[in-house]
Formats: structure tokens, C-alpha cells, sequence
């Protein structure tokens, strides 16, 4: 080989490292500028101040060959075997590093605001709490490029966001959507859910990090709208629970800091909301029970207020760090964000036996258990509703008013949390209304007032809300729909005439990237097309002869008779549903329900 061709190669193993690219163990490429890329690319100056060390300072100095001191380091280097077993394993480039940090910066930002993950949400997004600020540090050191467990999550966490922007749910305007959408969410889920598969191991405790992983996964299936993968990761998630015990409190490593306390409990509580929304959406199971939950309430206070050393609250604010229910219904502090929080985690709770109740009532026949505990299901809908409204109206203005958004999360979290109440007491209104047992007249009354709770919070919130919204739709579509299916006066058409318009108009505000399958338009040709058999109908019944009335008084005697019941055709209604991006189920539950012919109050 050429003397000139040695000194290249040469020149090349010992090319030395900026300091950036050393810190963050990084491959440092500088094709002969004053900066490499990663420093152009992340905005960093390029320096070369540290200590020079043996390896490509003095490579005659004595460095054994094939010491880690002479190895070039790589994110995708294949020379695993020249570090410790610890340090082998590295991370496949799934998109640079600014996109990372940029979509793990909206997620954070999402969490500082309070607005929902889940509700899919339930509670929306804010799911999404269950991650603590100290987990950016490392993020940002790219420390997930090398801890298995740290991986999927940070994954996870980019495709939830990505999909968030996707559907146009990002109300802040400084953030870069471009860059943002550089790598589809697809891309990111799936690399979340292969490296995932690796921390399955039965024989040991499950990480937080496998469980929050799981848990995000859960909650980006519902952007997809893939409705079975959303139960998949649910599932998992309750099994590793169950496997580790880690419904109860006490069955927590007890090495754990303040920090990671605090995350367990949002988690745990967050999921149990996911798990009682899902069985409401999708008509299934619920597979854990706020019985069974011994876990505290996360604690009120702002994330920047506590941290691994201890809480920091002035002493008029002391930590509270009970649970809720039971003992503070009409004590609810604005004194943090994370109030409203729990508040909405309690209204899941009472949803919890909402369900419960009401689909007891369903079956026909009492069972043996009736008869040996007694009947459950007294319970009329009437004081539910009373009792909710009641705990809403007692609740501080700051988690009751719609300002508009700032972009400044010290103000527009606590309206974020006042649209995710006001969508989860909507919810239970609907549930308590679902089985049909109301007359034509409450449903549609019920049905107006959920929509105008949602025409009055500001559209930003609602964007933000992002897909979880439409499941309330749905809601209010499966009430409407078993209005419509049901002979109507020319009064009660009216009020459903009303509610559909008002739906319409609430969709078009959102028609903004999500879903565009609904859209305003269709909705308002539909009630357009019922307007036209309705007329038509109308017309007929005045122009008809009938046998007691002669053709003379026949049109007198339609006009005097508005409330005479008519029937609208099933392929006009059922189209209300059609090309629903998701699966109607609760639309299916409230037609079982209603086919008891149970009325809700005793």
C-alpha cells in the first residue's frame, strides 16, 4: 500500500473529537469546516478545549490496540465488543437528536399545561403527567441510546406527539411543524414497540419506564384509532401491575425517591381512568377497580415545587398528599393545577360505578348475589346527577372558566383542566342517560346541554383535546340517534333539529386536521335531507281525505295537530354514523340498554 494511502487511514483513526460530540459520545463528522454537523445541526459552538488524552494525540504513546481509548466510537459502530457488557447495547438512529428533543419538549410543554394523554383521554392528555420534568436532562444527553429501558419510552413519547401533530393538536404557534413531521409517528411507534418486546421478562420487578411505555403506546393507539392495539398494550400494562403488585403502595421498591413516588401515582391513576373511559367507548371490561387501588393521590403541587431531596410549599399551602375521595368533595384548592386533576380522577371513579350499576340493571332476572348482599342499584339517575352537578358547582371558578389561551402555562393550565372537567361531567351525564330510560324530551335536553358545554370552551382547548374529543361525540350522537328512531312530533324534531345544527357548527370549529371524514357539511346535508321527508310527510298527512274529516277542514286539521307522531326512515338516521372513524360501541351499549325498557329513576 502507498506511504500516502497509510498516512490517510492513519489520519482518519486518529481524528479527534469536538468537545460536544466527546460529552454526548456521539460520532463527530467535519467534512473541513470550522464546524462538524452535529454542532451545526444543534447549534452548539465547536470546540476543542479539553484535556487532549492518549488516543489520537500521541498514538505511539503506548495505547494497547484494540483498547477502548483507540476504538471509534458510533451510535450504529458494530464494535459492542470492545466496551463492558453494561455499555453494549446501542440504540438504532430513528431520527436526529433535535427532532427528539423537540417532540419531548411538547410533550412536556402538553404536561405543564395539564391538557390530555388519554382521555383518550380520558383525561385527555393529561395521561401524560405520569413523566417528571427530571426526565429531560436525560433525554437531551441522548442517555437513550443506551439504556434499553429509556428507549422505548423516549420512542413512545415521539409518537404520541407526532401524531398529535399530525392531527394538527399543537395550539402553540413557536413550535416548527416541519420539523416536527420530519418522522412519521408510525416510525417512532414502531421502534417503541419492537424494543419494548425486550423488557418482558417474568423474572423480574418491571421498570417504571416499561410501564410508562406501555402506557403511551396505549394512548397512540387511540390517536391511530386502532382500537385492538390500544387494549394489547392496556393488557400488558395490568398484567406487569398484577405480576409486581404494584396496585398497592407498599409493594413499591422502597428505594425510590420523592420523584419517582410521585410519577407511580400519576401513573397508576391515570390508567385507571383509561381503563374506565375504554370500557365506556368500546362497551367492554373494566380490569381494575378503584376498590382495589391502595395508592395515594398525587401530590398537589406544581413539578418545579418538589424534587428527589423533598417538597418545597410555603407553609400556608400545606403538601397533601391523602387520597381525595371520601374526605375533601367540597375542599377542592386552586392552589395547583394537579387539584383539578385529581378532581377529574374522582368523577372517573364515580363513573366507575356509574357502569357498574346500570348494566346490573340491565338483566333481567336478580342473582343469588342480590339476594344475599342486597340490591345495589337503587340508585336513581336523577340523584346521581344531582350529586355531580352539585360537587361541580362547589368547585373553584379557576377550574369552571374557559380563558382564552396564552401560551403562558401558569394561566392556561387551569383552563385545560376546566375543559377536561367539564368534558368528564358531561361524559357521566351522558352514561346516566344512555340506557333510553328518559323521555324523548330529557335526551334531547341532556344532548343540548353537552354540546353547549362544548361550544363554550374556547377552540384552542378543544383542538388541543385532539381525537379523545370525538368519542364524546359519539356519546351525543348515540342519544340523538335513538331520538330519531322513535316516532317524533313536529316540536320534538325541532329540538333534535336544533342539537344536530349546534353539532355541526361544533364540528366545523374543530375541522382542523382532525379526521376530516366528519365534517360540518355532511352533517348539515343529512339534516337537510330530514327536512325534506319531514316536509314531505307534512304534506301529505294535509292532503289526504279522511273519512271523518272532509278536504275542506283536512289542512285546519293538520296545522291544529303539530304534535301528531311521525316517523323518520332507518336509512336517514343510521347515516348520522356513517364514516365515524371509530368504533361506536357506546352507540351499541345504549341500544342494549335501551331494549330493557328500564327507566333509570325508581
Amino acid at each position: 500500500m502507498p506511504a500516502s494511502a497509510r498516512r490517510t487511514i492513519k489520519s482518519r483513526r486518529i481524528t479527534r473529537a469536538c468537545d460536544y460530540c466527546h460529552q454526548r459520545s456521539i460520532r463527530c463528522i467535519n467534512a473541513g469546516g470550522s464546524q462538524c454537523q452535529n454542532c451545526i445541526e444543534f447549534d452548539q459552538p465547536c470546540t476543542y478545549e479539553r484535556a487532549a488524552k492518549t488516543r489520537g494525540v500521541k498514538p505511539k504513546s503506548g495505547a494497547r490496540a484494540g483498547s477502548p481509548a483507540s476504538a471509534p466510537r458510533s451510535i450504529d459502530s458494530g464494535n459492542t465488543h470492545l466496551k463492558s457488557s453494561s455499555q453494549q447495547w446501542r440504540a438504532p438512529t430513528i431520527a436526529s437528536q433535535a427532532v427528539v428533543m423537540s417532540l419531548v419538549e411538547v410533550y412536556f410543554e402538553i404536561v405543564s399545561l395539564g391538557c390530555g394523554v388519554l382521555l383518550a383521554n380520558v383525561q385527555f392528555y393529561d395521561l401524560m403527567t405520569f413523566l417528571h420534568g427530571t426526565d429531560t436532562p436525560q433525554i437531551s444527553r441522548g442517555d437513550y441510546n443506551t439504556d434499553k429501558d429509556l428507549f422505548p419510552v423516549t420512542m413512545a413519547v415521539c409518537a404520541l406527539v407526532s401524531a398529535r401533530v399530525r392531527d394538527q393538536a399543537i395550539f402553540n404557534p413557536a413550535w416548527d411543524i416541519e420539523e416536527l413531521s420530519e418522522t412519521p409517528s408510525e416510525t417512532f411507534y414502531d421502534a417503541a414497540v419492537r424494543y419494548s418486546a425486550g423488557c418482558e421478562d417474568s423474572r423480574e420487578a418491571h421498570s417504571l419506564n416499561t410501564l410508562r411505555c406501555f402506557a403511551l403506546l396505549a394512548l397512540t393507539a387511540i390517536q391511530y384509532g386502532k382500537i385492538r392495539e390500544m387494549q394489547l398494550f392496556l393488557g400488558r400494562y395490568h398484567t406487569f401491575v398484577a405480576m409486581d403488585g404494584l396496585h398497592d403502595e407498599s409493594n413499591w421498591p422502597k428505594d425510590i425517591g420523592f420523584v419517582e413516588t410521585e410519577e407511580r401515582r400519576r401513573l397508576i391513576w391515570s390508567m385507571y381512568t383509561l381503563e374506565v373511559y375504554s370500557s365506556i367507548i368500546w362497551n367492554g371490561v373494566t380490569r381494575c377497580r378503584e376498590q382495589q387501588i391502595n395508592v395515594a393521590y398525587t401530590t398537589e403541587m406544581d413539578d418545579d415545587m418538589f424534587n428527589n431531596v423533598g417538597y418545597s410549599q410555603p407553609a400556608s399551602s400545606p403538601v397533601d398528599i391523602g387520597p381525595s375521595p371520601g374526605g375533601r368533595w367540597a375542599n377542592v384548592r386552586s392552589s395547583s393545577w394537579l387539584s383539578g386533576w385529581n378532581f377529574t380522577t374522582d368523577l372517573y371513579r364515580i363513573l366507575e360505578h356509574v357502569i357498574t350499576r346500570f348494566r346490573d340493571r340491565r338483566r333481567h332476572k336478580r342473582s343469588s348475589l342480590s339476594d344475599m348482599f342486597g340490591d345495589q342499584t337503587a340508585v336513581s339517575a336523577t340523584s346521581v346527577q344531582d350529586s355531580i352537578m352539585t360537587l361541580y358547582g362547589n368547585l373553584p371558578s379557576c377550574f369552571k372558566e374557559f380563558p382564552e389561551v396564552t401560551n403562558n402555562p401558569s394561566s392556561d393550565r387551569y383552563g385545560f383542566q376546566a375543559a377536561n372537567i367539564t368534558a368528564t361531567v358531561q361524559l357521566l351525564r351522558m352514561m346516566l342517560f344512555a340506557s333510553g330510560g328518559g323521555t324523548i324530551e330529557e335526551r334531547c335536553k341532556i344532548a343540548s346541554e353537552v354540546v353547549d358545554a362544548f361550544t363554550r370552551i374556547p377552540v384552542a382547548y378543544l383542538r388541543a383535546i385532539s381525537s379523545p374529543l370525538l368519542h364524546h361525540l359519539a356519546g351525543i350522537g348515540a342519544i340523538l340517534g335513538s331520538v330519531l328512531e322513535e316516532p317524533l312530533s313536529d316540536i320534538a324534531y325541532h329540538q333534535v333539529r336544533v342539537v344536530l345544527l349546534s353539532l355541526a357548527q361544533l364540528l366545523e370549529n374543530l375541522d382542523h386536521g382532525i379526521h376530516s371524514a366528519i365534517n360540518a357539511q355532511r352533517l348539515r346535508d343529512l339534516v337537510a335531507q330530514i327536512d325534506d321527508y319531514w316536509n314531505q310527510l307534512r304534506s301529505c298527512s294535509e292532503g289526504e281525505p279522511s273519512p271523518q274529516l272532509n278536504s275542506a277542514n283536512q289542512k285546519y286539521h293538520g296545522l291544529r295537530h303539530p304534535d301528531a307522531l311521525r316517523t323518520i326512515p332507518s336509512q336517514l338516521t343510521t347515516s348520522i354514523f356513517e364514516d365515524w372513524p371509530w368504533s361506536l360501541d357506546l352507540m351499541q351499549a345504549a341500544e342494549s340498554w335501551s331494549s330493557t325498557n328500564l327507566a333509570l329513576d325508581d
